[in-house]
């Protein structure tokens, strides 16, 4: 292990709230693109008492992998609270003065932690990336500062990216 490399289960601990009152109703599920999305599931007779809760600022990934090509199911809720499939795990960063949800999600977004997970998967029919392995993920956590640097770095790019496409797209048109 690196002398900065941290496990990521000090940060992490489960989420298990269940939409037992019916209170949420917005159902998501989690993409490889490592995103929300809005379920295209037929959910006609659905009994949505043991989905889970997901608030903002919490995770959720798909430990099943042996469905999703070399991608791992994870992304980071950055809008109100929703309803996912109970077959998703959900967690939250324990103390976010440690570690940012940005930089977390950053670090689940690179094609190396996908290579990983895909190789810590285990499994003969469903090949399944667990709590134990999420838990043993090994990552560098800077100081908070630096962590905020770097998310903040990443957006300034993507945002530029994003305005590039833009123009492009209307130059196209």
């Amino acid at each position: 292990m690196k002398s900065n490399y941290k496990k990521l289960g000090d940060y992490i601990q489960p989420v298990d709230k269940r939409n037992r009152d019916l209170s949420v109703s917005r159902l998501l599920g989690v993409s490889i693109s490592k995103q929300f999305i809005e379920s295209i599931a037929n959910t006609v007779g659905t009994d949505f008492s043991n989905y889970k809760i997901v608030r903002e600022g919490q995770f959720a990934y798909g430990p099943v992998t042996s469905r999703n090509g070399d991608k791992i199911s994870v992304a980071l809720l950055r809008e109100p609270e929703c309803i996912i499939s109970s077959s998703y795990a959900v967690f939250e960063i324990t103390d976010k003065t440690q570690l940012l949800p940005e930089y977390l999600m950053l670090w689940f977004s690179r094609p190396e932690f996908d290579r990983y997970a895909r190789y810590k998967s285990h499994g003969s029919v469903r090949e399944i990336f667990g709590w134990d392995e999420m838990c043993m993920v090994e990552l560098p956590i800077p100081d908070l500062a630096t962590q905020q640097e770097i998310v903040d770095s990443y957006n300034v790019i993507a945002d530029r990216i994003a305005l590039k496409q833009r123009i492009n797209d209307n130059l196209a048109a």
